[in-house]
């Protein structure tokens, strides 16, 4: 069983994730002057973005993924 984290934790991860994901796509690396930076990659801020989310949803007591749907059959 996933572990459940606070809501307010989730809220200030998902927002860090949104926006490392914005600036890995703006540039994920560039160089000026001879110093050159990096940054995560789109693929990876996208993971964690989608892992927080889902903690997130899971804190709020929000379902995600398939609907299972239970029906009685009479013996």
């Amino acid at each position: 069983m996933e572990k459940i984290y606070s809501v307010e934790l989730c809220k200030k991860m998902v927002d860090a994730a949104e926006k490392a994901l914005l600036k890995a796509m703006e540039a994920q690396s560039y160089s000026i002057g001879g110093r050159s930076l990096s940054r995560a990659s789109v693929e990876s801020c996208q993971k964690t973005y989608d892992l927080w989310m889902s903690r997130l949803a899971a804190a709020k007591g929000v379902r995600k993924g398939k609907s299972k749907i239970f029906t009685a059959v009479p013996v």
